[in-house]
């Protein structure tokens, strides 16, 4: 079943500021604020009670701030995965702007995903060379880790640790591959001490 806005939890009515509601509320019914008795936002629709007239139901998507709270939504997305399924549940949000003959409304979400979306793109292309040094870093310390783990004798890690400094240099802007290799390293060389004791 396809989500909402609400369903999905990228909204809370109850998180929504109760005053701005209202005064959304009194300018989509056309009437002065002093007309609205009482306001209550239920999960999926506001209640409001008219002075000297029956309760109406109005719909979120009425208001403007459900078009600011879907682009703050957009926004608020780090990864193109997440920007990818907030685009899918506005799809479905797209679906009720259309069945209610106002297409246009949605235009600005689209604006904003797309602009959002290239955004991202541009960041994963900058950071893709820094990712893969740091997965380098990794797979360098994994490679490491078996060598050591293969020395039998403090001479035989000894011998080692030219080689082995010589290509930290590559990674000495990673601090955490390199405090894990020094760990790993005094480690090894206390487990070789200790196998002699």
């Amino acid at each position: 079943m396809s989500q909402n806005l609400i369903t999905s939890g990228v909204i809370d009515p109850r998180q929504l500021p109760l005053d701005q509601i209202r005064q959304q509320v009194a300018t989509f019914l056309n009437i002065p604020l002093n007309q609205i008795d009482r306001i209550e936002c239920w999960q999926h629709q506001i209640w409001v009670k008219l002075v000297e007239s029956r309760a109406k139901f109005i719909s979120y998507r009425s208001l403007p701030l459900w078009m600011e709270q879907g682009l703050s939504a957009i926004q608020k997305c780090t990864s193109r995965p997440s920007l990818e399924q907030l685009g899918e549940i506005l799809r479905t949000e797209r679906d009720w702007y259309e069945e209610h003959e106002m297409p246009e409304a949605v235009q600005p979400w689209r604006d904003a995903w797309a602009k959002r979306a290239q955004h991202l793109r541009e960041e994963d292309d900058r950071l893709q060379p820094i990712h893969a040094h740091q997965q380098a870093g990794l797979e360098w310390y994994s490679a490491w880790q078996r060598v050591l783990h293969s020395c039998r004798d403090c001479i035989g890690l000894k011998g080692l640790a030219p080689e082995l400094q010589r290509q930290s240099k590559d990674f000495a802007d990673l601090p955490d591959v390199m405090q894990a290799m020094q760990h790993l390293w005094q480690q090894r060389w206390q487990e070789l001490i200790d196998a002699i004791a």
